[in-house]
């Protein structure tokens, strides 16, 4: 699956116009942003309550989606935490398979609070394809730098649904810094690829 992710009318310095980012084929913008949206929007704790606060807490931490034009804006001005999330590097269980283990990307992560957080971004998975993802960081469970949670959300490029984006519900470790953080993340057998352990890294803006 192919697909592109362009950036326009962001300017060096993070002057103030918001970060653009367009998701330009319609497959992509139809089942990954608008249902990604969805499922964070419709996030729900144990007793039904939402864990984070909806849109309203997307549209305070400066983070606009335009589902009819397919855009996403991030106002890198924002009070709130902006972090640019790089590649990964995974280990997968089957260690006869030639699994990429160096997925490079690129990636947004915007932190609504202490405990939860939104990403969106780009990488080489493990089969060789381009993969597309939007997810929700929740990690309530902190010590010292150490924050444990889970993140849902739904990513693209795997065989399980023949390339169309797949929900996901992973368990999260993140070891963050000042400046620099690690996300560490199980995942399970999906679409023909062997449970996996992954390491990103990201640093703030």
């Amino acid at each position: 699956m192919t697909a592109e992710t362009a950036v326009s009318e962001a300017k060096p310095a993070l002057e103030d116009k918001p970060l653009n980012l367009t998701l330009p084929r319609e497959a992509l913008q139809e089942d990954l942003s608008r249902q990604s949206w969805q499922l964070m929007g419709d996030a729900q704790g144990a007793q039904g309550k939402s864990i984070w606060g909806g849109s309203e807490k997307l549209k305070d931490a400066g983070i606009n989606f335009n589902q009819e034009e397919g855009k996403l804006k991030i106002d890198l001005q924002n009070k709130h935490d902006t972090w640019l999330q790089l590649g990964a590097l995974s280990y997968h269980q089957n260690r006869q398979a030639n699994y990429n283990e160096t997925n490079y990307g690129v990636g947004i992560l915007r932190r609504l609070d202490d405990e939860s957080a939104v990403a969106f971004g780009y990488y080489r998975n493990s089969i060789h394809k381009d993969s597309f993802y939007a997810a929700y960081h929740y990690t309530p469970y902190q010590y010292g730098p150490v924050k444990l949670g889970l993140q849902a959300g739904l990513i693209s490029g795997y065989k399980a649904l023949k390339g169309f984006p797949t929900p996901m519900l992973l368990p999260l470790a993140s070891i963050e810094g000042k400046n620099v953080a690690v996300d560490l993340t199980c995942i399970p057998p999906l679409g023909g690829v062997s449970a996996v352990c992954a390491a990103q890294m990201r640093v703030k803006f």
